[in-house]
């Protein structure tokens, strides 16, 4: 060991005035060959394939992990201190590891004896699954070295609110490009069908143009759930996350994180870590009860290999209150229709995607040792939950009544009871449905248009103008009209600022869907003003919910329901704030009487 350290310093000592640009290469080289090995990663999925174009995609990827592994060692042996750099990169030094093993196992032997074995198991092809570990390595690679371009982008002046935008502008620009591949569709697709498509699922809404289960392949399912994943989460969460994870993080992303989830710098880098590690946990937890049960029923299929992939699916789709299914209409197939335990489990993810990663941070750090759990959360928190539970039961009373005669006549009283239940939660934000929404009573269909509108809790998965927001509308109307000057939650004033952005994205939200309507009625003009004003609600609130107009709405219509989406995802408020720049002035003019 001393020997090999005298050695290393000394080459070191050789080196040491080209160390900086030997580090600068290796990382202009990793950036290269990431980007080139995920070209021919598209390539190998997104076309069809011959067998010497499969070579050389497997030439070029186990090149490719050479270079990573000669990388990896370059930069410990280079680095000033080599065993803090390994147990830094730990986890990348695994993977390293994992495939240094897997070269020299193959090429001592001749073959890998624990593939062959794992290739001898029934459903297992474990060279495929190896290689698709691979991949997803490189595609974390990739995320982590755009994760870097924040640090590019801080050079140009561009806020938190804006990093924000153009990260959901580059998934949804990356997810249509995926999505029109060959080998994404069954019998192709369009451009503006896969632009559709790629910021329904980014955006985390669940219309569709297109028949998910039929006219996309699995491949195309799985860019999808991909997209859906990577939306919920956000793009820039997720980056951060790993970057954090690699190299440390830097401030410019606490920055976005305080912006997104209204918390404090000091608290924006723990906040990542667990909102990644709260969102794998749940849809892994919901991916486990789903899976147990459709292996255990075969209610669905016999394959488990297809059981596993509608389990992660749907736990992901469910918990990002995206509303995607792939089957045959959606929930209102017989496999979830009148199966209780899977939409029990839908409508509990369902739930804890709407209340937001705030209010699923603060309930398990309040419930650690506390005995008096609801003294002790946040008011916001307070707020969320008491709200959401307000809503899910008054709507889902609502709908039992409305709909007793009418979609539910003839059902069993639980069937009834599960049916609005399910209903009023999905529809708030998710958009499944169990009863196709154009069946609804016109009155149904308004009280699930106020739903839609009012959406979810802020920093969570749904849209609209948000849960707080309503309620400190409400509280401000019912202040005034009592003769108050502030406005009190739980005993604690709210600032004039915040009161006045409750306003600016009620405003905006009301301008958003007029305008939208105004502009579907004349590009639509065969569509009747219920469906439109239901549609523009449904994009704006991110719920998914038609009925029935979406594939049949023209080019122009299209575009206007993909802005309208993406408007509801980013959130009004930062929308707004980031269209018009703050700017407070330090004098006040004269008051004037104005009559109202």
């Amino acid at each position: 060991m001393t020997s090999f350290r005298k050695f290393r310093e000394n080459v070191k000592l050789l080196i040491w005035d080209y160390i900086d640009i030997v580090h600068r290469v290796l990382r202009v080289l990793t950036v290269l060959v990431s980007v080139f090995t995920m070209c021919v990663i598209l390539y190998f999925y997104g076309f069809p394939q011959t067998n010497q174009s499969d070579y050389f995609c497997n030439i070029v990827i186990h090149c490719s992990l050479l270079f990573y592994v000669l990388k990896y060692l370059l930069s410990a042996f280079f680095s000033v201190h080599s065993f803090q750099y390994i147990r830094k990169d730990w986890v990348e030094g695994l993977v390293i590891l994992f495939i240094l093993l897997w070269f020299i196992i193959s090429i001592v032997t001749g073959h890998n004896t624990f593939v062959d074995f794992m290739d001898n198991q029934p459903g297992w092809n474990f060279n495929d699954l190896a290689m698709v570990v691979v991949q997803l390595y490189f595609f974390i690679i990739m995320l982590v070295e755009i994760s870097h371009i924040g640090n590019f982008l801080g050079k140009i002046r561009i806020g938190p609110g804006g990093l924000l935008i153009l990260s959901f502008l580059i998934l949804i620009t990356v997810g249509t490009i995926l999505l029109l591949l060959p080998e994404m569709t069954t019998h192709g697709i369009s451009f503006i069908d896969a632009l559709f498509t790629s910021a329904s699922a980014s955006c985390i809404t669940g219309l569709s143009v297109l028949d998910i289960g039929n006219d996309f392949t699995f491949k195309g399912q799985f860019i999808i759930m991909l997209l859906v994943q990577l939306g919920g989460i956000n793009v820039v969460c997720f980056a951060s996350f790993l970057s954090y994870f690699y190299k440390g993080g830097t401030l410019r992303h606490q920055s976005v994180m305080k912006e997104m989830f209204n918390t404090t710098l000091q608290n924006s880098r723990n906040l990542t870590r667990e909102i990644v590690i709260y969102t794998f946990m749940i849809e892994l937890i919901g991916f486990v009860f789903l899976f147990s049960y459709f292996n255990i029923t075969a209610t669905y299929s016999h394959q488990w290999t297809e059981n596993a992939f509608l389990s992660a699916f749907h736990s992901i789709t469910s918990f990002n209150n995206a509303g995607f299914c792939f089957l045959n209409g959606g929930m209102t197939n017989p496999v979830f229709r009148y199966d209780y335990y899977l939409q029990t489990i839908t409508m509990i993810l369902i739930f804890l995607g709407g209340i937001g990663f705030l209010t699923i941070h603060d309930a398990l750090s309040t419930a650690k040792g506390r005995k008096h759990f609801w003294k002790h959360l946040q008011i916001t928190s307070k707020v969320v939950l008491k709200l959401s539970f307000v809503f899910i039961f008054l709507a889902a009373g609502a709908i039992f009544i409305l709909e007793y005669n009418n979609t539910s006549a003839g059902m069993p009283l639980m069937d009834k009871i599960y049916t609005a239940l399910f209903t009023s939660i999905s529809n708030r934000t998710a958009g499944f449905n169990i009863i196709e929404t154009e069946t609804f009573r016109m009155s149904t269909r308004l009280i699930i248009i106020g739903l839609m509108l009012v959406g979810a809790a802020p920093g969570s998965t749904g849209g609209g103008i948000k849960l707080t927001t309503f309620y400190i509308l409400f509280k401000s109307a019912i202040a005034t009209i009592s003769g108050k000057k502030q406005v009190a939650i739980y005993k604690r004033s709210v600032s004039y600022e915040i009161v006045d952005r409750a306003y600016v994205v009620l405003l905006f939200a009301i301008i958003i869907v007029f305008t939208g309507s105004f502009i579907l009625s004349i590009s639509d003009a065969q569509f009747s003003l219920e469906n439109i004003v239901f549609e523009v609600a449904s994009a704006f609130g991110t719920a998914g919910l038609s009925l029935g107009i979406t594939p049949f709405l023209s080019t122009f219509g299209k575009i206007i329901i993909v802005i309208i989406m993406y408007i509801g995802r980013i959130t009004v408020l930062t929308f707004a704030l980031s269209v018009a720049r703050r700017a407070f002035s330090r004098y006040s003019l004269a008051e004037t009487n104005f009559g109202l």
